[in-house]
C-alpha cells in the first residue's frame, strides 16, 4: 500500500468521528415473537404485604424447622406453585409496573427492578411441569403484554437436570425461571463494559425474586453452573447474542421429570425482534462469555464440587448476625409489593442525614447471602462491602469496611470525603450528595483460582443482587437509592491497603431524595486538578 492510496487516513478518519449514540440502531426494550400466540397471565394477584426489610433479609427452605419469612402471606401449602404465584413472581421481578407520559420525551416504562440506562437487557423464561392453571412447557415472559409465549410443549425439566450435572434441586422444583441477557441491548450504549451491566441488572431482578419467594414461602436457589449451550438450545436462543446466565428453580414437591427427546422444532419466525440485526460485535465480550462457558456435565459437576461442604445438602446463604439489628431498631418498613411498584430512579440526593438505624438496617439486610451454587471462602459472599459515609447520624464521616459477621462498620479513614466520592463515582453529584455510598468489591484472583472464568460471572451477579437488596431496603424506609459507574482502579486504590488486590464490581448510593429529582451538574476539584495537570500546570 503506497502513500498515494489514502486508505489508512480514510479509515482512521471514519473510525474517530464523534457522534451521538445511533438511535436508529437502539435495540427494542422487549423481545417479541409475533408469530407465537400470547397466553395472558391473570392480573388479579395479591400484592405481597411482607415488610420489605424482613423479606429481603430472609429466605425459605422447604422442610426447615422455622423460617424468618413473614407469616402474613403464604400459599395453602408452603412450597406449592400455581398460576397466581407464578404471575406474582414474574410481575414483581421482571414486570412492567407502570407507565408515565413526559412532555419532552413521551411515554416512559418503569419496570419492577432497576436497569443501567433503562435498557433492560434481561429476559425471563419459564420451564415447568403441569401446575395448577398452566400446562407443562417452556415459555418466554412478555412484560409488555404481561403474558407467556409457548416455545415448547411438554415437561422439559429433565433437560435442566442434565444440563446442571444431575443437580437434584431441578427434579423436585415444579418450575424454573431462566434469566438470559441480550448483550447488545446494553452494549448499544455502554459498549464492551455493558457485559458487566447485564449481570448487575440480572442481580437487581434476582433480589426482587428472592424477596418474593421468601414472602410466599417458596424455596428458591440461584444456579450459575450449567452447560451453556444445552440451556440456550432449550430456550431456542443464540448464545453469543442472547445467552442464559442464571437458573432459579422454585418450589418443592414436584413430580420427578421423565426423560424427553429434544426434538428441535421449526426455526422461530424471522420477524422475531431482538435487535440482533443492528448488533455491533465487541470481541472482549464474546471472548469472556465463551471462555467462561461450561461445555459439558463433567465441567458442571467440577464447578459444583468446588463449593464448601454444605451440611444436609442445603444451599445456604450467609448467616450473619445482622438481622438482629432490624428488630432492635424497630424500623417501619413498607410492604414489599408497594415498594416495588413505587420504586424509581434517584437522580438527586439532598445532603440531609439519615439515621444510624436506617443505615445499619440497609447494610444488614443487603449483606445477607443468597442460597446459590457459588460462595466465597467459608461459604460467605463473594463480595465485600466498603462504604463512604457522608451524613449518617451517629456515624463519623469517613470510609469504612462493613464486617458482615459482626454487623459493624470498621473505620478506615475519618473526614469529609464528598468530593472524593463524587470523583470516584465517575464525576457524578450523586456520589457526593448521598448520605452514604457502598462499594461491592471482590478478590477476583481468589475467585478465579476457585471458580475459573465462570467466577467472574458469579461475582458480578452477586454484586447486582446485593445492590438490588440495597435498593429495596432503602426505598422501604422512604429513602432513595441508585447505582452508578465508577473509576475502577482509583476505587481500589482509595480503599487500600485494606482492599488491596480487590476489584470493584458495583456500587449503590443511598440517601434522602433531593427536590427536584433531577441530575445536578458536578465537577470535583480532583477532576479540575487532573485536567489542569494534563494541560501543563506544574
Amino acid at each position: 500500500m503506497s502513500n498515494q492510496d489514502g486508505e489508512a487516513a480514510r479509515s482512521y478518519h471514519q473510525a474517530t468521528k464523534l457522534s451521538y449514540i445511533d438511535l436508529a440502531s437502539k435495540p427494542p426494550l422487549y423481545k417479541t415473537y409475533s408469530a407465537l400466540p400470547l397466553m395472558p397471565l391473570p392480573p388479579g394477584f395479591p400484592s405481597p404485604e411482607t415488610p420489605t426489610l424482613k423479606a429481603v433479609s430472609s429466605s425459605f427452605n422447604a422442610g426447615a424447622a422455622s423460617s424468618t419469612a413473614a407469616e402474613e402471606e403464604q400459599p395453602a401449602e408452603a412450597g406449592s406453585l400455581d398460576l397466581t404465584s407464578v404471575s406474582q413472581l414474574l410481575f414483581f421481578s421482571a414486570g412492567l409496573v407502570r407507565k408515565a407520559s413526559m412532555q419532552v420525551i413521551g411515554e416512559v416504562h418503569y419496570r419492577a427492578a432497576a436497569s443501567a440506562g433503562a435498557l433492560y437487557p434481561i429476559d425471563v423464561y419459564l420451564v415447568c411441569q403441569d401446575i395448577n392453571g398452566l400446562e407443562a412447557g417452556v415459555y418466554h415472559f412478555s412484560p409488555m403484554g404481561f403474558a407467556l409465549r409457548p416455545l415448547r410443549k411438554g415437561d422439559y425439566r429433565s433437560e435442566l437436570v442434565e444440563a446442571t450435572g444431575n443437580d437434584p434441586v431441578f427434579a423436585s422444583a415444579p418450575a424454573t425461571l431462566v434469566f438470559t441477557a441480550n448483550f447488545w441491548r446494553s452494549a448499544w450504549k455502554y459498549r464492551a463494559r455493558g457485559y458487566r451491566y447485564c449481570y448487575w441488572d440480572c442481580g437487581t431482578m434476582l433480589a426482587n425474586l428472592l424477596a418474593l419467594c421468601s414472602s410466599l414461602r417458596l424455596p428458591a436457589n440461584l444456579v450459575a453452573g450449567f452447560v451453556d449451550e444445552r440451556v440456550d438450545q432449550l430456550l431456542r436462543i443464540r448464545g453469543q447474542q442472547e445467552a442464559a446466565i442464571c437458573l432459579v428453580p422454585i418450589g418443592s414437591g414436584g413430580e420427578p421429570p421423565s426423560a424427553i427427546d429434544m426434538i428441535e422444532p421449526a426455526p422461530l419466525a424471522p420477524d422475531t425482534r431482538d435487535g440482533s440485526n443492528e448488533r455491533i460485535d465487541y470481541p472482549e465480550t464474546d471472548k469472556v462469555h465463551q471462555e467462561s462457558s461450561l461445555m459439558d456435565e463433567e465441567e458442571v459437576v467440577e464447578w459444583r464440587g468446588l463449593l464448601p461442604d454444605e451440611p444436609g445438602g442445603e444451599r445456604q446463604g450467609s448467616t450473619s448476625a445482622g438481622l438482629t439489628l432490624l428488630e432492635a431498631n424497630n424500623l417501619s418498613s413498607e410492604p414489599l409489593g408497594e415498594v416495588i411498584r413505587k420504586r424509581g430512579s434517584t437522580r438527586r440526593f439532598a445532603r440531609d442525614p439519615i439515621s444510624q438505624a436506617q443505615f445499619e438496617a440497609i447494610l444488614a439486610g443487603s449483606s445477607r447471602g443468597s442460597p446459590s451454587d457459588f460462595h466465597g471462602k467459608d461459604g460467605e459472599s463473594l463480595v465485600d462491602m466498603y462504604t463512604i459515609v457522608h451524613a449518617v447520624d451517629g456515624v463519623p464521616a469517613g470510609s469504612y469496611y462493613f464486617n458482615p459477621q459482626t454487623s459493624k462498620l470498621e473505620l478506615l479513614r475519618e473526614g469529609d470525603l464528598r468530593a472524593r466520592a463524587g470523583h470516584l463515582c465517575f464525576e457524578q453529584a450523586l456520589g457526593a450528595d448521598a448520605s452514604a455510598v457502598t462499594f461491592f468489591m471482590a478478590d477476583l484472583e481468589a475467585i478465579f483460582q476457585q471458580y475459573g472464568n465462570r467466577g467472574y460471572r458469579a461475582a458480578q451477579l452477586e454484586a447486582g443482587i446485593v445492590g438490588g437488596k440495597m435498593y429495596l431496603s432503602a426505598h422501604s424506609l422512604g429513602l432513595g437509592a441508585t447505582g452508578m459507574t465508577f473509576y475502577d482502579d482509583e476505587v481500589a486504590e482509595f480503599f487500600s491497603p485494606h482492599a488491596e488486590g480487590k476489584s470493584l464490581m458495583f456500587l449503590v448510593a443511598v440517601g434522602v431524595v433531593g427536590r427536584p429529582n433531577r441530575v445536578r451538574p458536578f465537577r470535583s476539584q480532583i477532576a479540575v486538578t487532573l485536567d489542569a495537570l494534563a494541560r501543563g500546570a506544574s
